[in-house]
């Protein structure tokens, strides 16, 4: 891998060198701080990609991010997005029994919290640019900004011209859709912008129990339009009004993974004690005995239950804007309702109960935000902003089974609709002051409150919280900075399900802590033409949460311990959440942009990782045996011990945390005879290995690897015509994308299965655009 990455560094620098300089790095302006700045002026780690470097790196969804911006992982399972960044991983999504999953790294679409990484995957459509800030967030932006947020900023209306443009595309697996956008001066004073887009595909994963495409996994079919409004009242006062809509009908790749390539468990032996070495079988571990063909491979499969997925998203905002002579007064108001609906093959084989044979869960969230702030005028060496901030959720949640030839809602899947609610009310400040030409301090604090309740739990749980952050920047020269800065940020907790708790399971899960440490150097050289920033930063993050599927007696009022429960067949499975401890990670992060000519433009970014859980984090207790049927691995547990029975990760590696990773990307514009352009170019990322789940077993291990992307533009210039080819992943690698270490009872035996999901094969592309 490493003589592959040289020799790949090699060759573009050989091809680059040759060229003079005469172009520059375009400024990008950013909102970051919640007020518009250069992005070199930022004091932290910030991946800023306009509209251009959007469409040059082929980013249609939040998944194509990580091959653009350092130390972002982007995991998929079951059609859901779980972001990681610097340490820190997304397990559970959406919502069920254990609570409404709360954001590692806080998504925001226009300023918009969005709820669940469930509601992240709709379409990147007419985006202006996507801003990556890497390290808690936790001052401007608030709760759930653990590691990091992902701003997505859409085109606003303009008035001087009606333009717009059309697209249609077509590729692999039967690929179609269109893109369309027009921007319309209704007047002086108002102005629309309409965005819309639609595209499909079969199904990825060719599932052989029916022959043709109709039942093949990861098959998608989505719609997404945005109406975006201007109304300038005044000078001084503005409106925006936003309406979006997203709706994604698919054959679901399962939850949790939508393949078993391995299985554990353990075996009693005459003593009635368990043997402490856990047998290890390779694919499925607990098929029906009528399932006939074993999978062939991660993109061949073979499943005769239903698969489905489904999500609707209907936000509606409001954005007011007032300026006075001191300051800048903004309310962003939104209702947002998001509803969805999975259902898979839970036995993962072409045996059991046919069509309907599977488990699912559906949901609908109503979320509700408001935010107020007032942001002084650059005027002087002071300035500061304030703001209030409020939210809400409801959200209601079935798990669904099958009865009578019919998917229902059985009587342990939540059948009285129990809703979860969410209300957080925060008040946030910050006050930057230059102390000198050279020398800028900054400091912020914000208040949080936070409260939750789920009728299925006991009582209803709440926290306050304090956030706060400290920099301080330096300007060597005009075209150097030094920064350096402390922060802290929090994921809040909740409740289990009574259910669980009435098995064992605590009551509440405490808020997670982060306090991060970074310094950080922000350059141009060469007359703007090459920028380089690097950042070092050490994270210390507490109370961390762990995805946990445990057995525990069946019985809740049962005296017995879980080896007789088990060893009598009165055992059960569920999940819950735990705070098993603490996670430390240090790394480096660096971006270099090189324009050394108007024609040639490269960049690359690095990151380098060092994350483990502390020697602390244990999960489960005297009720509650999570990975049990991995034995006595690694000494981490003692299956026979039951006043010691917690599992500990001490030294493992965080879900998708690489040790390195290097993007490295290369576009050249060719201007040919007919004044038209060809602009060819190609990204690589090199990753180094990770683990797709926290259970760091070599079945959940990924090896390092290097995907590569390709891509072909030619433009017309005067008559906005623009056709595109590409392909990515070339060399067809197969990458472990997620995968879930899941606890289940086998012929009454402890086991823990290994569910898995993979990258997409290579896949092919072609677009054609009109603009005018």
């Amino acid at each position: 891998m490493y003589r592959s990455l040289i020799k790949y560094i090699f060759f573009t620098l050989c091809i680059i060198t040759p060229f003079a300089v005469n172009a520059a790095i375009e400024e990008i302006i950013v909102t970051a701080e919640k007020r518009e700045s250069n992005l070199q002026d930022v004091a932290g780690s910030v991946t800023a990609l306009d509209s251009s470097a959007i469409i040059d790196n082929g980013i249609i969804d939040i998944s194509g991010l990580e091959n653009a911006v350092p130390g972002l992982r982007i995991g998929i399972s079951g059609g859901e997005a779980r972001p990681a960044m610097r340490g820190m991983r997304t397990n559970d999504v959406g919502v069920a029994g254990t609570g409404i999953a709360e954001q590692m790294v806080g998504i925001f679409q226009d300023g918009i919290y969005v709820p669940t990484t469930t509601a992240a995957m709709s379409s990147y459509v007419d985006v202006e640019r996507i801003e990556v800030l890497r390290g808690p967030q936790g001052t401007l932006y608030g709760r759930n900004t653990f590691a990091g947020s992902i701003n997505v900023i859409s085109k606003s209306p303009n008035f001087d011209n009606t333009e717009g443009s059309f697209g249609v595309h077509t590729g692999d697996y039967n690929r179609q859709g269109y893109q369309g956008v027009i921007n319309i001066p209704i007047s002086d004073s108002i102005a629309t912008r309409f965005a819309v887009a639609a595209d499909s595909h079969d199904g990825i994963i060719n599932n052989h129990n029916v022959a043709g495409p109709s039942d093949d996994l990861r098959e998608k079919d989505s719609f997404y339009v945005r109406s975006t409004t201007l109304l300038d009242i005044s000078p001084a006062l503005s409106a925006t009004f936003r309406m979006e809509y997203f709706n994604k009908e698919a054959n679901t790749e399962a939850i949790w993974g939508y393949q078993q390539i391995a299985g554990y468990q353990i075996s009693q032996t005459d003593s009635g004690l368990y043997n402490p070495v856990a047998t290890v079988t390779g694919g499925h571990i607990y098929k029906p005995s009528d399932a006939v063909k074993d999978d062939l491979g991660p993109y061949d499969v073979y499943r005769n239950a239903i698969s489905i997925d489904e999500q609707e998203i209907v936000s509606t905002s409001l954005v007011i804007d007032y300026e006075t002579d001191f300051a800048s007064l903004r309310a962003t108001g939104n209702i947002s309702k998001i509803s969805g609906h999975q259902f898979y093959d839970n036995d993962y084989s072409d045996g059991g109960l046919d069509f309907v044979g599977g488990f699912g869960r559906q949901d609908d969230q109503d979320a509700s935000s408001l935010e107020v702030q007032l942001t002084s005028k650059e005027n002087g060496s002071l300035s500061w902003l304030a703001g209030v901030y409020m939210y809400s959720l409801d959200a209601d949640w079935e798990w669904l089974w099958r009865a009578d030839g019919q998917i229902v809602v059985p009587g342990w899947g939540n059948p009285s609709d129990d809703p979860m609610t969410t209300d957080s009310t925060a008040l946030y400040g910050q006050i930057s002051y230059s102390v000198s030409e050279k020398l800028n301090v900054t400091g912020g604090l914000r208040f949080n409150s936070d409260e939750k309740e789920f009728t299925g739990s006991e009582e209803e749980w709440s926290s306050d919280s304090t956030l706060w952050k400290v920099s301080a920047k330096y300007d060597v020269n005009d075209a150097s900075m030094l920064y350096g800065s402390i922060s802290t940020g929090i994921r809040t907790g909740g409740l289990n399900d009574a259910r669980v708790v009435s098995r064992g399971a605590e009551k509440y899960y405490d808020n997670e802590d982060v306090i991060s440490f970074e310094v950080g150097v922000k350059n141009t050289f060469l007359d703007n033409t090459l920028l380089l920033n690097a950042s070092l930063f050490s994270n210390v993050y507490s109370d961390v949460r762990s995805q946990v599927f445990a057995v525990a007696c069946q019985d809740t009022t049962s005296s017995k311990t879980i080896i007789q429960c088990v060893a009598d067949g009165e055992a059960t499975t569920f999940e819950y959440s735990d705070n098993g401890g603490d996670v430390e990670t240090t790394g480096l992060e660096a971006e270099i942009k090189w324009a050394p000519s108007d024609r040639l433009f490269v960049s690359a970014s690095l990151s380098m990782l060092d994350a483990e859980f502390e020697s602390g984090y244990e999960i489960g207790n005297s009720l509650i045996r999570p990975l049990m049927g991995l034995g006595n691995i690694e000494g981490r547990q003692d299956i026979n011990d039951q006043n010691n029975p917690g599992f500990n990760f001490g030294g493992w590696r965080p879900a998708l945390s690489p040790e390195y990773t290097l993007g490295i990307f290369a576009k050249y514009d060719f201007t040919l005879p007919n004044g038209t352009t060809l602009s060819p170019s190609v990204s690589t990322t090199f990753v180094g290995d990770y683990f797709g789940f926290d259970t760091n077993i070599p079945e959940t291990k990924v090896e390092s690897h290097a995907i590569t992307n390709i891509r072909a533009t030619w433009e017309s210039g005067r008559t906005g015509l623009e056709v595109s080819a590409f392909v990515n992943n070339v060399t067809d690698e197969t990458v472990l994308k997620r995968a879930v270490v899941h606890s289940q009872l086998v012929n009454a035996l402890p086991a823990n299965s290994v569910q898995a999901n993979w990258n997409n094969p290579r896949v092919w592309g072609m677009s054609a655009k009109y603009s005018f």
